[in-house]
C-alpha cells in the first residue's frame, strides 16, 4: 500500500543527505530524494517489464522496464534493491547477483537513482506480484523496449533518460 507519510532518504541537489521528508511532501514540492531501479534480463536477452498498479501515486498504469522504489532514511541502494525485488515480485536475491550500472540524477523527478541489472531466468508463474505496486509483468525484447521508450517515447511508458545507455550495455 502506498504510504504518503513514508519518510524518504532526502538529499540536496548535490546528493548530500538532509533530514528525511514525507513521500507526499517530497513529490509535491520537488524535494530531492533517492530511489533505485533494477532491470531484470534473461538469457534470451529479454527485459522483464511491469505495468504499474493503478493505485500508484505517480505514473499509474504505465509500463516500466525496471522495478524498484524509494530509499528509507539511511538505507543504501543495494539494500533497497533487494527489498524492493522481494516486496514487488517475491524474488529473493543475493547482493552478488545485482550489478551496479550507475547513479543517475533524474531532474524531472528530483531523484538520485541507483540503477542495477539482474540476470534472472525464472518462471513468471513463480513471481508473487504485490498488487498495490505491480499490475502485471511481461518479457519484452531489448529492441521493443528501445523502440517504445527511446525512439517513440510512448506515453504508455515511464521515461527517465538513461535508458538508451543501459540498453546499449545490455546488448553487449
Amino acid at each position: 500500500m502506498i504510504n504518503s507519510d513514508e519518510l524518504l532518504f532526502s538529499v540536496d541537489e548535490s546528493n548530500s543527505p538532509i533530514d528525511p521528508r514525507p513521500r507526499a511532501l517530497s513529490h509535491q514540492t520537488g524535494i530531492w530524494h533517492r530511489s533505485c531501479h533494477v532491470w531484470i534480463i534473461n538469457h534470451k536477452r529479454e527485459i522483464l517489464c511491469q505495468q504499474r498498479s493503478l493505485l500508484k501515486d505517480s505514473n499509474p498504469g504505465r509500463w516500466e522496464p525496471f522495478f524498484g522504489g524509494h530509499l528509507a532514511p539511511g538505507q543504501e541502494y543495494m539494500a533497497n534493491a533487494i527489498s524492493e525485488l522481494e516486496e514487488e515480485l517475491g524474488l529473493d536475491v543475493n547482493p552478488s547477483q545485482l550489478h551496479f550500472f550507475e547513479e543517475y540524477k533524474y531532474s524531472k523527478g528530483t531523484e538520485f537513482q541507483g540503477v542495477f541489472i539482474l540476470e534472472w531466468n525464472g518462471d513468471l508463474n513463480t513471481l508473487k506480484l504485490e498488487e498495490d505496486e505491480v499490475q502485471r509483468v511481461e518479457w519484452r525484447s531489448i529492441d521493443e523496449v528501445e523502440r517504445l521508450v527511446v525512439r517513440e517515447k510512448s506515453e504508455r511508458w515511464t521515461l527517465i533518460g538513461y535508458e538508451e545507455k543501459l540498453l546499449n550495455q545490455l546488448r553487449k
